[in-house]
């Protein structure tokens, strides 16, 4: 729900009906629950840990290791306002209004054109609405 009475945030807000069920790359560990998650195209139905300029997808939620069945399972939130840590020393801070993609270990960083030069935000993708030191929070549609 958003934070109303010591201002506004969108940290934690959740569509659940935008929860869906995923395969988790191997490796992916119950740390990761709360990490930006992308495609993961070496397999159908799966994600991974966001790496260097991934698309996201959107947010793990939760994390099952289905020992069983040999495979891990998660939730991924794909809407919603969801909090992701930015890559340490970043070539472009990230600002209000910026995309993010991915920048390995499920971090994010600052959408870049495509030579690199500067920032190019993608506002049908993501759009940046709070940064708190590395905390970055976004909204996606």
């Amino acid at each position: 729900m958003a934070i109303i009475g010591q201002g506004i945030s969108l940290r934690g807000m959740t569509h659940e009906k935008f929860h869906y069920p995923f395969y988790l790359k191997s490796g992916t560990l119950a740390a990761d629950v709360g990490k930006a998650v992308s495609m993961d195209s070496s397999a159908a139905n799966s994600v991974k840990l966001a790496e260097d300029g991934d698309i996201l997808t959107g947010a793990l939620v939760t994390r099952e290791d289905r020992v069983v069945e040999g495979v891990l399972v998660g939730t991924v939130a794909l809407r919603g306002g969801f909090t992701f840590t930015e890559k340490d020393s970043p070539t472009f801070a990230i600002a209000l209004g910026d995309s993010v993609v991915g920048a390995g270990a499920g971090k994010v960083k600052a959408r870049e054109n495509a030579d690199g030069t500067a920032k190019e935000p993608n506002l049908t993708d993501n759009i940046v609405v709070e940064v708190v030191g590395d905390q970055i929070t976004i909204i996606t549609r």
